[in-house]
C-alpha cells in the first residue's frame, strides 16, 4: 500500500531530477546562459550603436564603457536585494526562472531599440537578471553539494559558465557577419528558453528530500501520512516513537539581516575575499571594454577576429576552472589568488605595450600582434586562479 502511495504522490523522473548531477547541470546551463549573454554584445556593440542607432564613430568607445559599466553598477546595487528575496522565496524555482525572464526581456528590447534609451534599459534589465540568475544558482549548488567538494562543484560551475563567455563573443562576431543581425540574437534568445525549460525540469534537492521518508523496513512513506510506528494521538506535542533529537539534525536559527552582514563583515578572510573579488570583476570588465576599440584602431579588426581573440581568452578557463578549484580545496585561497594577482600583473602590462613602439616586442606589426595574443590567452589561463574566492570564504565560513 506504501508503494501505490509513493507512485501516486511522487513526481515523473523523481530520482533523477532531484540528483546532484542533474542539479548542478541545470545550474551551469543557468550561467552559461547568463555570461553567453554578457558578452555576447562586445564584438556587436559598436555596430549596434553606429548602425542602428546612428552615434558618431568618435563616441563609441565612451558609449560602450558606460553601458558596460552599467551592468556592473545595476549588479552591485541590486545583489543584496535580490539575495534577500532569493533566501525569503519558498524555493529556488521561482526566482530563477524570473530572473531569466527579466534577461529575456532585456535583450529583446536592446535588440529592437533604435534609441539610446532602449539600449541603457535592455542592458539594465539584462544586469537584473543575470544578477538574480548567479545568486540563485550558486546559492542552489551550496544546497545540494557537500563543503567539501564545495570548491570543485564551484570551479565546474565556473567552467561551464566560461563555455558561454568563449561561444558569446564568437559566435556574435561571426553571426551579425556571415547571417545578419536578427540571426544572431536568435541564438541568445533560444539559450535563455531553453534554460528555462531545464529549470522548470529540475526539481531542488532540498525540496525533494522531505516528501518521502524510509522506514526501518525499507518502506517509503510519504511526509504526513500515518505509520505504525507513529503515536496514537495525533496533537503537535506528541511525537513519533523513532523522532528522538539528534544534536546534528537542529536546524541553525535564522539570523536577520543586519545580523548577517554583522557576520560576514566581522571576517577577515570574507573581506579579503570579496575585495579580490571586486578587482576581478573589474578586470573582466575592462577587457570588454577596451580590446574591442583597441585591436579596431590598432589592428583594424572587425567584429569577427575580436571575437575569436576573445574567445583565446576565454578557452583556457574550461580547463583551468575545474583545476583551480581542486587546487582551492586542497591549499585554500590564499595561495591560488596571490599567484593569479602576480602573473597578471605581468600580463596586463604586455597587454598594454603589445604596440607601444619603444619595446623590442613592437618591431613589427606581426610581433605586435603575437604579444598581444599571448598575453591575452596567458591571462585566460591565470584569471582562473582569481575566481569565486569570495564564494569559496563565505561559503566555507558562514553557518549553514
Amino acid at each position: 500500500m506504501s508503494d501505490t502511495r509513493s507512485s501516486e504522490k511522487e513526481p515523473w523522473g523523481y530520482r533523477w531530477r532531484s540528483s546532484t548531477f542533474f542539479i548542478l547541470g541545470c545550474i551551469t546551463i543557468a550561467l552559461f546562459a547568463e555570461t553567453f549573454l554578457y558578452d555576447f554584445i562586445v564584438p556587436i556593440l559598436p555596430y549596434i550603436l553606429e548602425q542602428r542607432n546612428g552615434v558618431d564613430p568618435d563616441d563609441i568607445q565612451k558609449l560602450t564603457y558606460q553601458i558596460l559599466t552599467v551592468y556592473g553598477v545595476v549588479l552591485v546595487f541590486s545583489g543584496p536585494f535580490i539575495g534577500q528575496w532569493a533566501d525569503k522565496a519558498k524555493t529556488r524555482r521561482t526566482p530563477l526562472i524570473i530572473s531569466l525572464a527579466v534577461s529575456i526581456v532585456g535583450t529583446v528590447i536592446l535588440a529592437a531599440s533604435t534609441h539610446l534609451y532602449g539600449v541603457f534599459i535592455g542592458r539594465i534589465l539584462q544586469a537584473i537578471g543575470g544578477t538574480g540568475a548567479w545568486i540563485v544558482g550558486m546559492a542552489t549548488i551550496r544546497d545540494s553539494i557537500d563543503a567539501k567538494d564545495i570548491g570543485k562543484a564551484f570551479g565546474f560551475a565556473l567552467g561551464c559558465s566560461n563555455m558561454g563567455a568563449l561561444a558569446g563573443p564568437v559566435l556574435s562576431g561571426l553571426l551579425l557577419e556571415y547571417s545578419g543581425y536578427w540571426m544572431t540574437w536568435t541564438s541568445v534568445l533560444l539559450v535563455l528558453a531553453l534554460d528555462i525549460v531545464m529549470r522548470c525540469i529540475m526539481v531542488e534537492k532540498k525540496k525533494a528530500q522531505p516528501e518521502f521518508v524510509k522506514d526501518t523496513d525499507g518502506c517509503r512513506y510519504p511526509v504526513g501520512e500515518p505509520r505504525e510506528d507513529s503515536a496514537l494521538l495525533s496533537d503537535s506535542s506528541v511525537e513519533s516513537y523513532d523522532a528522538t533529537e539528534r544534536p546534528h539534525d537542529k536546524k541553525q536559527p535564522d539570523l536577520s539581516t543586519i545580523e548577517f552582514y554583522k557576520l560576514v563583515l566581522s571576517q577577515r578572510g570574507v573581506i579579503i575575499g570579496l575585495s579580490a573579488s571586486v578587482v576581478y570583476a573589474s578586470m573582466l570588465a575592462s577587457y570588454s571594454t577596451t580590446i574591442p576599440a583597441h585591436v579596431k584602431i590598432a589592428f583594424g579588426w572587425g567584429s569577427g577576429p575580436t571575437g575569436i581573440l576573445f574567445a583565446a581568452m576565454q578557452a583556457p578557463a574550461i580547463v583551468m576552472s575545474p583545476l583551480c578549484g581542486w587546487l582551492r580545496d586542497v591549499v585554500g585561497t590564499r595561495k591560488p589568488a596571490t599567484a593569479g594577482y602576480a602573473i597578471l600583473a605581468i600580463l596586463l602590462f604586455l597587454l598594454g605595450a603589445a604596440d607601444q613602439e619603444q619595446f623590442p616586442w613592437a618591431a613589427s606589426r606581426e610581433s605586435m600582434i603575437a604579444t598581444y595574443v599571448v598575453a591575452v590567452v596567458g591571462i585566460g589561463l591565470a584569471t582562473d586562479l582569481t575566481s569565486s574566492v569570495a564564494i569559496c570564504e563565505i561559503t566555507c565560513k558562514l553557518p549553514q
